[in-house]
This record gives C-alpha cells, sequence and structure tokens, in this order.
C-alpha cells in the first residue's frame, strides 16, 4: 500500500449521544463546559447554544459511571491554565483528564480498586498546585488520592466492610492548605464527616436524619466559617445543615428565642495543635417531590457574596424544582418547577446549573437532556425551554439517508428506538446558523432495533426489522412533514402533496406495539371520545395511559424530549410476515418496488432470503443460498444485482428482475474460500456498479467485478494487492463519485472504532488517505457507515455512521 500526498480534511458534524443512565454522570457547573458519560467515554461539549457534543474521550473498558470537573477555587482560575476532569468507570478505574477549550490527553489512571466505581470527587487549591481526589466503590472502600505531575498515590484507604459509599463530596478547609472535610454518604443512610490530610484521616461527625439512600451530597461556602451542606435522599426529602466554624473555639452566641430544630458540634485538631469548633445545626428540611431524590445542586456561588439561598433538585416524580430562601417566611420555597409529562419513561437522574447560573440542565432514565433558561421577571423566575442534542442510550445498529437527496438521516438501536437527525437551519444576529438534531422518532418499540432502510426515493416510507419476526412499514405523516420544512428549510411541498391522504401523525396504544394512525378528521372527536369515556371509567387503559395521546404540532426549532416521545411516531402502514427467527438485516432496490430480508439463521433453510413486492406486500421468492445468517445486503445502483453477506464466510450475487419481479443466483463464493477466513460483515456496491467490496472479521478488504462470472464457485478479487487492517472490517462503503478522476474512494470501519479511508483502482490498487480516531472519531465497534448521496461541492463529502458507543457521527470530508 501506498501513501499519496492527496490533500484531506476530515471534521465531525455532529455527534448524536445521549447521557448514561446513572446519577453523577454529567457536570457542567464546575467545569468551563458540560461534559457527560455517553457508554465508557466523556463527551465534551461546545460551550456556546445549542451545547452540541464536539468530541469524546475515552480510555475505558467498561461503562462510566461518573464524570466530573476538578473543582478549584474561582479566583484562582487561570484562563490559560488547563482544566482536568475525572471519569469513573466499571472496569474498576479512575481516569483523570488534561487539557483546555477541545483538546484534552489522559492524564493519569488511578487503579487500585478491586470493583466498580461508583463516586468520585477531586480538587486542587491553585492552577500551580496538586490534585487531590476520592473515590468510592462498590468493593465497600473509599479511597484519597494524591496526584503529582502524573503520579497517583493513594494516601487512605476506608472499609466500610459490608456496607459501600453511594456518593461522597470533598470539600477544602479555607484556612489550612490540603486539609479537607470528606463527606461520605453510605448506605445505611447517614453522612460521615472525616478529617483529612495527606498525613491523617479522622472520622468526626455524622449527619443522620434520612431514612433511604442517600444520592447527593452537595456543598456551598457562603463564607469561610460558613457552610450550608444539602443532602437528597430516596426518601423524597432535602436536608440542608448548617456547619459554622470557630477558629478561636468560641462557643457560639445562640439566642435562646429563635427557633431551632437541632444543634450539635465536633471539633477539628489541627495541624498546628490549635482546634477547631464546629457547629452543626439542622438548617431546613424541603419536601416537594413525590418519588426518589436523585439531583441536588447548588446556585453557582462564584464572588461568595450570595447567601445559599437557591437549590435545584431532581427526581424520579419527573420533576425539576427550584428552591429559593424567602427572607419574609424564613423558609425555602418551590419558586419554579419543571419536567416532563407523560410518555414512557422514569423521572431524572441528576441535574445541574451551567456555571454562570444562567441555565438548569436534568439528564432522564433513558439518557435524554433537558435544557431551561433561567430568566428573571421581577419576583418570578420564568424557565424556558432550550434545544439540546440528545440520542441513543444503547448500541446504534444502523443507519441510512433519506434516498431522496440526503435530507435527513435515520437510525435504529438496542434501545427500541428509530431516530431522524436533520438539519435544524435558523437566523441568529442576521447570520444563517445551522446544527444537526434529533427532529423525529418515527418508532418506539418494545423490541430491540437491529436494521432498517428507505423504501424508494419518491416516497417517505421506511421498513424497520426488529428482534422479532416481522418486518415493518412506516410513511411519513403530515404533521412530520410540515414541521420538517419549517425546521431544515427544505422544500418538500411534493411530498406534502402526497400526503394529503396520510394520516396526521400516531400514537401507540396501551401495551400495543403498532404505532396508530392518527388522521387529522378525527383527532378531535378521538380526544373528546376518549376524554368522556375516562370521565366514566377513570380505571379503564386508556384512563390510566392518558398522556400518551398524539397531538399534533406546530414547530420551528427541534422538538423537545417529550414531544419526541409522543408527537413525532410515523403510522405503521404495514407488517411482513415469513421469516422464523429475529430479524437482522433488510435492503430495497432503489426503485422501492422491491424489499429484501433476512433473519437468524442456523441453518440453510433459515437462511433463506425473502424478496417482498411493495406493491401488493406478498413474498416474491425465497433465496436459500447461504448456511448461515445473511448479515447485511445491498442493492446496485441500477437495482439489478442483490448482494448478501453471511456468517458462513460467502457472498452471493442474485440478479433481479425488477419488472417480471424474479430473481435468481447470478454468482457466488463457496463458505471455504482463500480470501475470507472469518465471517464477512460488510458490503457494498461502487458508484457506477463495476465492483462491490466485502470486509470481514479476518480483517481483510477485498473489491470483486460485478461482471465477470466464473464457471463455479471460484470468485476471485480483482485488486493487485490485499488490503489487510489492523482490526476485524465490520463497515465498508464505496463513495458515490470518483476522485482524481479515475480512483475510487473506499471508507472501512473496524471492531475497535477506527475509520480508515482509502483510493483504489485495478491499476494501483490500494492507497491510504487517512483514518480517523477518538475523540471525533468512534471507539467501538463501527456498526455501519453511509455517505450522504448529494452534495453541491464534487470535492465534499458527508459521511455518516454508527457505533456500538452509541453515538450517531457524521464527518465532513474535503477532498483536494
Amino acid at each position: 500500500m501506498a501513501n499519496i500526498s492527496t490533500d484531506i480534511k476530515i471534521g465531525v458534524d455532529y455527534i448524536s449521544a445521549a447521557c448514561n443512565c446513572c446519577p453523577h454522570s454529567l457536570d457542567w457547573q464546575n467545569g468551563p463546559r458540560l461534559i457527560y458519560g455517553v457508554t465508557n467515554s466523556v463527551a465534551l461539549c461546545s460551550n456556546t447554544a445549542p451545547f452540541s457534543v464536539r468530541k469524546t474521550f475515552s480510555d475505558h473498558q467498561g461503562r462510566l459511571n461518573c464524570v466530573k470537573w476538578v473543582r478549584q477555587e474561582q479566583h484562582c482560575v487561570d484562563s490559560n491554565s488547563d482544566h482536568y476532569f475525572l471519569s469513573a468507570s466499571v472496569d474498576k478505574t479512575i481516569g483523570l483528564w488534561k487539557g483546555k477549550d477541545e483538546d484534552y490527553v489522559k492524564h493519569v489512571a488511578l487503579t487500585g480498586h478491586q470493583n466498580s466505581v461508583t463516586t468520585v470527587d477531586g480538587y486542587r487549591q491553585s492552577s500551580t498546585s496538586d490534585i487531590y481526589i476520592a473515590s468510592g466503590s462498590a468493593d465497600s472502600t473509599v479511597k484519597f488520592w494524591y496526584v503529582a505531575d502524573t503520579t497517583a498515590k493513594c494516601l487512605h484507604t476506608l472499609d466500610f466492610k459490608n456496607g459501600f459509599a453511594i456518593t461522597l463530596e470533598l470539600v477544602p478547609l479555607d484556612h489550612h492548605k490540603d486539609v479537607f472535610l470528606l463527606f461520605v454518604a453510605t448506605d445505611k443512610n447517614k453522612v460521615h464527616i472525616y478529617h483529612i490530610s495527606k498525613d491523617t484521616i479522622e472520622q468526626v461527625f455524622v449527619l443522620i436524619g434520612h431514612e433511604d439512600w442517600i444520592r447527593t451530597i452537595t456543598v456551598q461556602k457562603t463564607t469561610p466559617s460558613q457552610w450550608f451542606v444539602a443532602t437528597c435522599s430516596q426518601d423524597n426529602y432535602i436536608r440542608i445543615w448548617q456547619l459554622s466554624f470557630d477558629e478561636n473555639n468560641n462557643q457560639a452566641n445562640n439566642d435562646p428565642s429563635a427557633l431551632k430544630l437541632k444543634r450539635s458540634s465536633f471539633t477539628l485538631q489541627n495541624s498546628d495543635q490549635s482546634q477547631t469548633n464546629i457547629d452543626v445545626e439542622l438548617y431546613s428540611i424541603l419536601l416537594g417531590h413525590e418519588e426518589a431524590i436523585y439531583g441536588l445542586c447548588w446556585y453557582p456561588n462564584t464572588d461568595r457574596k450570595k447567601p445559599a439561598t437557591t437549590i435545584l433538585s431532581a427526581s424520579m416524580d419527573k420533576s425539576m424544582v427550584l428552591w429559593t430562601f424567602d427572607d419574609n417566611q424564613k423558609m425555602y420555597i418551590d419558586k419554579a418547577r419543571v419536567g416532563e409529562i407523560g410518555g414512557n419513561t422514569l423521572g431524572f437522574y441528576g441535574c445541574t446549573f451551567s456555571p454562570c447560573g444562567s441555565y438548569i440542565l436534568g439528564h432522564g432514565y433513558e439518557g435524554a437532556l433537558h435544557l431551561w433558561k433561567i430568566e428573571e421577571v421581577d419576583d418570578r423566575i420564568n424557565l424556558m425551554p432550550q434545544v439540546i442534542n440528545s440520542g441513543h442510550f444503547s448500541t446504534v445498529e444502523d443507519c441510512c439517508w433519506d434516498k431522496h437527496s440526503g435530507r435527513y438521516l435515520l437510525s435504529v438501536s438496542t434501545d427500541k428506538t428509530t431516530r431522524l437527525h436533520a438539519e435544524w437551519k435558523r437566523k441568529e444576529m442576521s447570520e444563517t446558523q445551522s446544527s444537526w438534531h434529533e427532529i423525529g422518532r418515527p418508532q418506539i418499540h418494545g423490541y430491540e432495533m437491529k436494521c432498517l432502510t428507505f423504501i424508494g426515493s419518491d416516497q417517505q416510507r421506511i421498513v424497520s426489522g426488529a428482534d422479532e419476526k416481522i418486518l415493518r412499514i412506516f410513511d411519513a405523516p403530515k404533521n412530520f412533514l410540515e414541521n420538517f420544512a419549517r425546521i431544515t428549510k427544505i422544500n418538500v411541498d411534493e411530498d406534502i402533496q402526497r400526503a394529503q391522504s396520510l394520516p396526521e401523525g400516531a400514537n401507540v396504544p396501551a401495551l400495543g406495539l403498532s404505532n396508530k394512525a392518527i388522521f387529522d378528521s378525527e383527532e378531535n372527536q378521538t380526544t373528546a371520545a376518549t376524554t368522556a369515556a375516562i370521565d366514566d371509567n377513570p380505571m379503564t387503559v386508556d384512563g390510566l395511559y392518558k398522556e400518551g395521546f398524539f397531538k399534533a404540532m406546530v414547530l420551528n426549532e427541534p422538538p423537545f424530549e417529550e414531544h419526541l416521545l409522543q408527537n413525532t411516531l410515523w403510522p405503521e402502514v404495514q407488517k411482513l410476515y415469513g421469516h422464523g427467527y429475529e430479524i437482522i438485516a433488510v435492503a430495497s432496490n432503489p426503485s422501492g418496488s422491491i424489499i429484501a430480508s433476512s433473519c437468524k439463521a442456523s441453518h440453510q433453510n433459515d437462511a433463506a432470503i425473502i424478496l417482498w413486492n411493495t406493491t401488493t406486500w406478498k413474498p416474491i421468492v425465497r433465496l436459500a443460498i447461504h448456511q448461515l445468517t445473511v448479515v447485511r445486503m445491498a442493492f446496485s445502483n441500477d437495482g439489478r444485482y442483490l448482494l448478501s453477506v453471511s456468517r458462513d464466510r460467502s457472498w452471493s450475487l442474485v440478479e433481479v428482475d425488477e419488472k417480471n419481479l424474479q430473481a435468481q443466483l447470478f454468482k457466488r463464493i463457496s463458505t471455504n474460500n482463500p480470501y475470507h477466513k472469518r465471517i464477512i460483515w460488510a458490503c457494498s456496491f461502487s458508484h457506477d456498479d463495476k465492483y462491490f467490496i466485502t470486509g470481514a472479521r479476518d480483517q481483510m478488504v477485498h473489491v470483486w467485478r460485478v461482471q465477470d462470472k466464473s464457471n463455479d464457485d471460484n470468485e476471485q478479487p480483482c485488486e493487485k494487492n490485499s488490503l489487510k487492517l489492523i482490526d476485524s472490517v465490520t463497515a465498508v462503503t464505496f463513495a458515490p463519485r470518483l476522485i482524481n478522476t479515475d480512483k475510487y474512494f473506499v471508507v472501512a470501519g473496524l471492531d475497535n472504532g477506527a475509520m480508515f479511508f482509502y483510493s483504489w483502482n485495478e491499476q494501483t490498487s490500494w492507497q491510504h488517505l487517512s483514518s480517523i480516531n477518538p475523540p471525533i472519531g468512534f471507539h467501538l465497534t463501527v456498526n455501519h457507515l453511509c455517505f450522504r448521496p448529494s452534495l453541491s461541492s464534487p470535492s465534499t463529502y458527508q459521511l455518516a455512521g454508527c457505533s456500538n458507543d452509541g453515538t450517531v457521527r457524521i464527518f465532513t470530508i474535503l477532498l483536494s
């Protein structure tokens, strides 16, 4: 393989990624940008709205449980200094990352825990000082670490025997360098306070009061001598303690007429032999949530001029509450409340303020992010919902572009959803801005999704396959097309005209799997009739699940999560029965007249490919060619051939007679061929249908001629030199046009997440152009790659891909 000097520039336009579904997997307030856990990586977002993901950093072998910025006193932060963040994983390690802006590298790894690390916190007192880290693990220990340069040392270990730490907070003492109070919440519903330094660790107090697990501890310093410690619990309560420090060890002057809930005290022994007396007072108890409270966050108090007057909480009751202290009533009151209504989700796992305190952000059960902007009007607080990116919260199995002209991208995932991504175009400050967002969720299913494809280019119709034996066909509803035109500024008048007879939208009946069509004429009647029925008998299924009803929306910006859940579904128009096992792959010819599908198989009869007529929705033919599961199929661009690759290490090329609806085997290679020794994962046709390409688990990529046919099954590749990559090839595709007038442009995705770019022709064979790796590339198995069908510039390409890391990414490639 020769390297060539073709100038290639690769950038990332879009990374769709959901937050990990666990507490403490998101942090914004303590650092310069929003970060959150995405499978085993940390997503770093832009610093301006809509706060889209720019890069993902990964060096873990398991899912992240916790991400946290290393905190530093605001007055010590240098704009040119590096920032640090922590990532804790089920792989028993902690990563400390260093960098600034969008460039971060792994600084040091902390190893020593014997089980999953569930909570972590870090602090450094100035831009030049060393870093102190506290971590809790499922191995029943809490460790205290000291990091100097690139060396990490565990100074202390707390062993809770048959218990464990759920959450912790590390807070420095202002007048004593490298001395901290460590707050640890355990499964015994108590908060243990430790006085800790490099040399000593001592338990000094225990906060008692909660009746269930404490999920978050957060500390607000109003002055060096006054702290407020807030805790939230699964007992639905928030408790706020006030800690008053007295360096002179004097007894506090108590007002005997004042009503106090409870007061205690403890003493710290300082290194200079002096003592600090600390009074502990239960300051307030907040009750307003109806379910377990997982998230708690004080309003950013960077200058310490404001007292602890505002705190944000997030609960499993699907609400977030902004509490403020009322000086007249001398108590915290529920000042503003936001959250989800309806949908089939649970509540919030966590919440945070933005660093400047102008936004609040929550992350939910299915990984969705919810953003509101705080607007203060007179004495009222208005929370205005804002657009923010999200994505799949599990493995993304397949993706494909709209066949008309690549107007939008669809993806399916084992999170049981099909999601639609498109560009939001708007004017800001007289300039046109654009960014990619999820603007629809055509299918929310009961089975893990495996594959999908568009049917034809003249209609908005898709077919999807899941871990069931049925193929499901969906049409774009009228309400989606109208909103799509407003959001993307793309003219879809022809589609809307064809959609006049189509439903307005769809919903999923309670306990059902099929999206039921909702027509404009019957929407109001259905709602009124159902409401009356609910009033008569509120315990009916419709009464219990009444929040799931579709309501047509007029949208000029991407929809929020609650709209995506119940107002962007596509109606199901057909089911196709015929396979005996779960669907694995599906493809359609360019005209949309034929669909090909395959299912899991361990015998030749089960491995048969079924071709379907999309006019009658009847099977055309069963092609029993392969011995084992057919994992990927592709039609040629002229629709004449169907290519399939299988677990049995063979490929087959079927000639399809679209006019007469017939198909027969054209050529194939045998299962014991010398070119692919392992399962063939991927295949693709060149844009001119002269060649097709295959990639396999044996790390090999081969190009084959379409027209040449041998007399037996021993077909031979046509490249001069075989291409062997560094890992299993799981995705491969040809670009839609030539480069340098005579070379094909090929992209291969690997099992380790890497992507390689090559040019190829029969004369020069393979020439390496470039490669993509994290932080802009995938970091787990690449499941599929596909080029956007049409772009105005001949030297610009847009490539979409999906991965086991739970992300969908769109890259822009500029060749010159």
